[in-house]
């Protein structure tokens, strides 16, 4: 069975010491005599087993001159017709070189005796040439031939030159075939290599810190130091860019978020070129440092490729088994993963994200034109194409948008209603009953709150008949106004790609409409219906002709004068009148107006029988509608794309940003009187006054089946409530009128104090100031709200604060050295080096298990570099990976004791008969082929390469340099 074993370096027995040159080549000699080396027409081609007698001879010849020889060893002849072909041989010395030898015939000039005359060139240099010639014996070879190689030296203590031979060759006759007829078949590695002629570095491997290359490093190194720094900053701040990152502003939000991750792609790739490049400083300089460091390993010097590609820690695990839990490789592995995360890292915290920031205390604007209520300027804001009709255009435009406005908010109401019945939910606790609703500009919805609840129950049983008070009070609409003006620069949801949100709490008051209805009988309202104490007769004719509705007043008393607070003693208390009685289901309006300032409208309606039995014909329901201004409340107002909402915080909900809170010394605004006016426009486009021509409209229907019923009529135990399914006439008027405040609260002031201007309407908008709490989403670093996000800090952080090392390190170390962890210099230094058993195995595959952990140090011969194992590697790799016995040296010419077998004496002898020794060998003991074989092997201490021990160079002009640098790198200490 052939041995497997890897391919090994033979032994140095070619060189008598570390300073010899290279050794010579396995030779063949004729069989016959020496003589017939000399003959100038030999062949090219010869027999191998002529070839083998011709050597026998030819060592015997050699012993009979004092070579020292011992009898001629039998050979074992094995019948192979080859081809050999001569290699050229150059000289190692600085000095002309010698022509390469052609064939066997230029062996030795015509005429010489000396089979060896000139064969060989003379080398002046006392240079110590490292020889990296890939002379090696086959893996492959027969086993049986070198157990009886090695049974015949340790049994007779001499080698065999047959024996040799055979181990010698590694190429089987099935090899040679597969050169169909190439001119050699001799090993590839058999050639001559002078490090200082063939591979002279062009370029010094120490750069300065002025070269373009250090500087780029450096500026690099900046860049990402700064911009990672700043991209800190930006995540622990969390600033809100505000209009700098708008839809129409100076940097649009994707060109923010392009920006951002262009920036982190920057950052990341700065960052990974820095660190690779401070990788692979630290390692070369390791790589040099022979006297006091452990060199590095293949493992370390593939760490580079864990950074750039991080796949590479699955697909070659065992890189990261042997160098990851050492201090350099978790930096790597740590820094593999802050390269891979830092985009993500940079997209959750520093990239623009539409953020809500935390309420912030304002001071808003806004625009002021009249007073509130002012039914002329609220008619002018009436859109209309009729321009013909100056007088009746703006009622007319007014009531269709009341009509609009108030049907569709009542609408809603009553759904809502229906909902909260349907399912139940019902309730005759008002403060938790369906709230009023209303809509603003077509996109916000309004939303009211019930304030100052009475107790219907026991109002209702103090007067002995049913009393609904309810008080529904609407956000300002001039906070929507202030939020959209450009003074106040809020961010409107347009300007965010139509996708940010805010929310305003204005402290500004708010406008109430207070309903108060109550049940009487025919008889209780006789004083105040015009048809009982006139003998007029009263129609929708003569009740509008000029002078009769309008002025139409009495100094009478009811018995709910109390109740509604007329008093007749005060024209703007007096109390109403109706043209008649309304038939059933029909409701009337008392449109008096006179005198001015009274700021009430009154609504009579009359119930009549539904289908649960209860007839209500002989109730009537008088309402009184009227609207003041309360500073006890506070408008919040939250836009969002396409529309928004406002809501009226009244009493406990509006917490400290009330009015009466930031306005001490407010006062309530009891009585609007301009109100009564548009209340009367209001009155007559939902057809309130239909009944003064019985007309029954659908709403004064709907309105009239909403009138409280008493369970109890008895005077002494009154009882009435709230219905917990249906809504109440006061709450359904105040509902519908709810409108009308939001366009009286359009441009009018945002304080309680009376108009103080002398126009009702001002040409010149005036400018109010309210206090306001502001929370508004805008475009902002720092990325979600959320605890977990923030743990991306982490990786931004540390990419930072790896630049700064990375940084000092550049600019404390003075230059740079060759990076040999980058593929093509690694290739370039490996490929002018000489080979090692300790990677026996990995030139198909590649590297595997331990081959990982082999140190390797950077040793120069001149000013060429070239690598090679530390020597408890090589030891502990030849101890442990190859079969006892094998004779091998990674370093032929810098051995300490070298062993002196039977090629060692025969090379030695040689080269002093040819005059090829320059200086005395040294002095040191021979070690024969059987010692060496028996000798154990011990590992140093150390992990140095065998090549510091010994080593001395005499170096000529221009290598000064060199040995200078190298010299320093390898004397450092540090690590880095």
């Amino acid at each position: 069975m052939a041995d497997r074993r890897p391919l090994m370096r033979e032994p140095s027995h070619f060189s008598a010491s570390a300073g010899s040159t290279p050794a010579l080549p396995g030779l063949q000699f004729l069989e016959h005599d020496a003589t017939a080396v000399e003959r100038n027409n030999a062949p090219s081609i010869i027999h191998e087993e002529d070839a083998e007698e011709d050597a026998a001879d030819s060592f015997r010849g050699l012993s009979g001159n004092g070579l020292g020889l011992g009898p001629s060893i039998a050979m074992t002849q094995t019948v192979r017709r080859v081809s050999i072909q001569a290699v050229p041989r150059r000289a190692t010395g600085i000095g002309p070189r010698s022509p390469p030898i052609k064939s066997p015939s230029t062996l030795s000039p015509p005429g010489s005796s000396n089979p060896f005359a000139d064969s060989f060139p003379r080398d002046s240099s006392a240079e110590n040439t490292p020889d990296l010639r890939r002379e090696r014996f086959s893996p492959r070879d027969d086993a049986g031939t070198f157990e009886e190689f090695r049974r015949g030296v340790l049994k007779n203590g001499r080698q065999s030159s047959a024996s040799v031979n055979d181990y010698q060759k590694y190429l089987h006759s099935n090899d040679t075939e597969r050169l169909r007829g190439a001119p050699s078949i001799k090993s590839a590695y058999e050639i001559d290599f002078s490090p200082t002629h063939e591979c002279p570095t062009t370029r010094d491997f120490y750069q300065s810190r002025f070269t373009w290359l250090n500087m780029s490093i450096i500026i690099i190194c900046i860049f990402s130091c700064v911009f990672s720094g700043i991209f800190v900053g930006l995540a622990i701040r969390e600033p809100f860019w505000g209009k700098r990152i708008t839809s129409y502003g100076p940097l649009k939000p994707a060109d923010a978020i392009l920006l951002t991750t262009i920036f982190a792609k920057l950052i990341e790739l700065s960052f990974v070129t820095c660190f690779v490049a401070f990788l692979g400083q630290v390692l070369s300089r390791r790589a040099f440092m022979k006297g006091h460091g452990r060199g590095v390993t293949l493992s370390e010097l593939s760490m580079w490729r864990w950074i750039v590609q991080p796949g590479t820690l699955i697909t070659h695990p065992a890189s990261a088994k042997y160098a990851g839990f050492s201090v350099l490789g978790i930096l790597s592995l740590v820094s593999a993963i802050l390269a891979t995360l830092y985009s993500s890292a940079a997209t959750a915290l520093v990239q623009p994200t539409l953020r809500q920031g935390s309420w912030q205390q304002t001071l808003l604007a806004g625009r002021v034109k009249t007073d509130f209520a002012n039914v002329s300027y609220v008619k002018s804001l009436c859109q209309t194409p009729i321009r013909t009709d100056k007088e009746n255009g703006g009622s007319t435009c007014l009531q269709i948008e009341h009509a609009g406005q108030g049907y569709h908010n009542y609408q809603r109401y009553l759904a809502e209603w229906d909902k909260a019945a349907a399912n139940g939910n019902g309730t005759t606790k008002q403060e938790k009953r369906p709230p009023g609703f209303g809509l603003l500009y077509e996109n916000t919805t309004i939303t009211a709150q019930w304030i100052n609840v009475i107790n219907t129950t026991e109002v209702s049983k103090e007067y002995g008949r049913a009393v609904n008070n309810v008080s529904l009070a609407m956000p300002h609409a001039g906070v929507f106004e202030a939020a959209h003006h450009a003074r106040n620069g809020i961010l409107q949801p347009e300007e965010l790609n139509s996708e940010g949100t805010y929310s305003l709490k204005a402290s500004v008051p708010s406008p109430v409409v207070n309903v108060l209805c109550v049940n009487m009988n025919q008889e209780e309202l006789a004083p105040i219906v015009y048809d009982t104490w006139s003998d007029e007769i009263v129609n929708i004719t003569t009740w509008d002709s000029p002078g009769l509705m309008d002025n139409a007043t009495t100094n009478a008393t009811t018995k709910v004068d109390d109740i509604f607070g007329w008093n007749t003693d005060e024209p703007t208390s007096l109390p109403p009148v109706f043209a008649k009685y309304p038939k059933p289901f029909n409701t009337l309006m008392n449109h008096t107006s006179y005198p001015w300032g009274r700021g009430a409208i009154y609504l009579l309606g009359r119930g009549g029988p539904n289908d649960a039995g209860l007839n209500m014909t002989d109730t009537f329901s008088l309402c009184k509608v009227s609207v003041w201004i309360t500073p006890n409340c506070t408008t919040q107002y939250n836009a969002r794309s396409g529309g928004g909402t406002m809501e009226a915080h009244c009493e406990d909900k509006a917490d400290d940003m009330a009015y009466i809170k930031r306005n001490p010394d407010a006062m309530t605004i009891n009585r609007v009187a301009n109100w009564m006016d548009i209340g009367f426009d209001w009155s007559n486009a939902l057809s309130l006054q239909t009944g003064i021509m019985d007309g029954s409209a659908s709403n004064s229907r709907l309105l009239t089946q909403l009138i409280l019923s008493p369970k109890n009529k008895d005077p002494g135990n009154y009882q009435v409530d709230l219905s917990p399914t249906l809504p109440s006439m006061g709450e359904a008027l105040a509902v519908m009128s709810g409108c009308t405040l939001l366009k009286s609260g359009m441009d009018a002031p945002y304080v309680t104090h009376p108009w103080n201007y002398t126009h009702t309407i001002i040409d010149e908008p005036q400018i109010q100031y309210f206090n306001a709490s502001l929370q508004a989403q805008q475009y902002a670093s720092g990325g979600i709200e959320d605890a977990w996000s923030r743990g991306w800090l982490i990786v931004l952080l540390f990419v930072f604060l790896v630049n700064i090392g990375v940084l000092v390190y550049f600019i404390l170390h003075r230059g740079l050295v060759t990076d040999f962890t980058e593929p093509p210099n690694l290739f370039a230094l490996a490929v002018n080096s000489p080979p090692s058993h300790v990677l026996a195995g990995a030139c198909g595959g590649g590297p595997e298990g331990k081959h990982y952990s082999v140190n390797w140090f950077v040793n120069h011969e001149g000013n060429h570099l070239f690598m090679e194992p530390g020597e408890k590697s090589s030891l502990l790799h030849r101890g442990h990976a190859h079969s006892p016995g094998t004779v091998e040296n990674l370093n032929p010419h810098l051995h300490v004791t070298p062993s002196t077998g039977l090629f060692s004496s025969m090379s030695g002898t040689i080269r002093n008969r040819l005059g090829l020794e320059t200086k005395p060998p040294q002095k040191l003991r021979p070690v024969s082929a059987v010692e060496s074989l028996r000798a154990p092997l011990s590992p140093l201490p150390q992990s140095r390469p065998t090549s510091i021990v010994g080593s001395e160079y005499e170096l000529q002009e221009g290598y000064e340099r060199t040995r200078k640098h190298y010299a320093k790198l390898a004397n450092r200490r540090s690590i880095l």
